[in-house]
């Protein structure tokens, strides 16, 4: 068995907050709601497809990364109950990295009402509810139990 990281790597931390950045993009300003930050642009659709593109690939590095590299091991300071959590929730993050964008470019390109109804219903919303727990349980770990894992996340 090989030795786990003590923080995460440069390129797992880009690749963290790059992705973030873009899965918010999308989420906060699909489509049409662009002219929110910009009055008068309205984002084409090609936009928003080439962001969840983005964010497929950058999924299938960070996923390459963990796999080949490990992550830092779950600290122990935490309830037994919130590292199965944190563990679960972070698998299901990557199966919204890679279902979002597939069941997108299914509904656009495939003219599928399933996909679309998975990608904008289903998807979306629990991508809503995952997020705010996700970014509480870092919260959690930093000042609660005082295990760092937001400051390997931050600054490695």
């Amino acid at each position: 068995m090989r030795d786990l990281p003590d923080t995460f790597s440069l390129p797992q931390r880009l690749l963290h907050w790059t992705m973030v950045g873009l899965i918010l993009l999308n989420l906060l300003f699909p489509q049409k709601m662009w002219y929110l930050l910009i009055p008068g642009f309205e984002q084409p659709l090609s936009m928003h497809i080439v962001i969840g593109l983005a964010v497929l690939l950058l999924a299938v590095l960070r996923l390459f990364l963990r796999l080949g590299f490990g992550v830092p091991p779950e600290p122990l300071g935490a309830p037994w109950f919130f590292r199965v959590f944190a563990r679960t929730g972070q698998w299901i993050f990557y199966l919204f990295f890679f279902a979002m964008p597939l069941t997108g470019l299914l509904a656009h390109y495939g003219h599928l009402p399933f996909a679309l109804t998975l990608h904008t219903r289903v998807i979306q919303p629990l991508f809503w509810v995952l997020i705010p727990i996700h970014v509480s349980l870092a919260l959690a770990h930093q000042y609660l139990w005082k295990t760092d894992m937001l400051g390997k996340i931050l600054r490695g």
